[in-house]
């Protein structure tokens, strides 16, 4: 908590948890952080972002921004992103730094051309599949018929996004100005990686390009990313083994994850401490901005009690008193702070998932 001592008004949570969750396996909880649903059931929820975003989304260039360290869907059960559309399905996340700065600011006219002609492209392709899918629809059995118009409204979505991205394509993006951007940074550069991630949002907030914005740090799957803390940071094992090795308590152990714990709190707090610093209105750009981070285990394979982490939204009006303990003061679904979350941000929610009610609490 030390890097973040300093960030203006913060508040953790202690004993919040999706009930539909809690007995699941302890490596699929990802797929429900933000929207309360089991990934083992037959239909999910959306994602908190996409329910305001579909509110908000139309005033910007971009509804909302979907990144994660490691990119794309990943698979059910071991999601990659954080973020899932109205029909609950995936939306996959963006890892690539280049890229996500040439479609938020890069005005240079052979990527707007590229852009333009790929949204055309895409355009012709959605029209094909919705033909044929309707087509099919015409021959199949009416649960098919179902699964079928789940599909195709997902489609839909695509196609309409499609559409906004085209009439904004002849608005000129903003100018920012990029000589502190590490955009070729790699999992090698996890320092430099994940603040110009952080960087990027910060920017995209600031240019007004989205409001809503996710971002996956990590997930318990293999590869560069799982094996960041030891290839690139010098500690013992990766992400998975360290969270394994703290399980048994020993001090060394719990003194290591609390190092890799540290470097992902520094980054926090450099985030935070530019949002801070930023004039905006009558505050600061994190006095009207909800940042919310935590993960969905406790403990190794447990999906309950949560650690979670408010900062900002003075504006907004949360208010902040340091600690809340759910386990003392009355049990509540996680879902009940995404609908006050929901509420704050102006959205006309009346419950979101499995939600009971708001979390008065924090309501200023």
């Amino acid at each position: 908590m030390q890097p973040l001592a300093d960030k203006g008004k913060v508040s953790v949570f202690r004993g919040l948890e999706h009930p539909q969750v809690a007995s699941i396996n302890g490596h699929s909880s990802a797929d429900s952080f933000l929207t309360g649903s089991s990934p083992e059931g037959t239909s999910g929820s959306p994602s908190i972002d996409q329910v305001a975003a579909m509110a908000h989304g139309k005033a910007t260039r971009f509804p909302s921004l979907v990144l994660g360290n490691e990119g794309g869907l990943g698979a059910s059960g071991s999601s990659l992103t954080l973020s899932y559309n109205r029909s609950g399905r995936a939306i996959p996340s963006n890892n690539d730094l280049l890229a996500l700065y040439n479609r938020l600011f890069n005005s240079d006219p052979a990527i707007i051309q590229k852009e333009k002609a790929l949204y055309s492209r895409n355009g012709a392709l959605v029209d094909r599949v919705l033909k044929s899918a309707k087509s099919m629809q015409r021959r199949v059995s009416a649960d098919d018929n179902q699964k079928i118009g789940s599909y195709l409204e997902s489609i839909r979505a695509v196609e309409k996004n499609i559409e906004r991205m085209e009439a904004w394509s002849d608005t000129p993006k903003p100018e920012v100005d990029a000589g502190n951007l590490s955009l070729k940074a790699t999992v090698n550069e996890p320092e430099l990686f994940i603040d110009t991630m952080y960087d990027l949002i910060y920017l995209a907030f600031k240019t007004d390009s989205t409001r809503y914005a996710t971002y996956m740090l990590q997930s318990m799957i293999d590869g560069p990313w799982n094996d960041m803390p030891k290839n690139a940071l010098g500690l013992p094992a990766g992400h998975h083994r360290l969270a394994h090795g703290a399980a048994g308590a020993k001090r060394r152990s719990m003194e290591v994850l609390g190092t890799y714990d540290k470097f992902q709190g520094d980054r926090l707090g450099r985030f935070l401490g530019k949002m801070a610093e930023t004039a905006e209105g009558d505050g600061s750009m994190l006095d009207n901005t909800i940042v919310y981070y935590g993960t969905s285990n406790s403990k190794t394979h447990v999906n309950r009690n949560y650690p979670l982490l408010v900062a900002g939204g003075r504006n907004l009006g949360i208010k902040h008193c340091g600690y809340h303990n759910f386990l003392t003061t009355g049990k509540q679904p996680l879902c009940n702070l995404y609908l006050t979350f929901l509420q704050s941000l102006g959205v006309p929610a009346k419950n979101f998932s499995d939600s009971t009610g708001v979390i008065r609490e924090i309501i200023a």
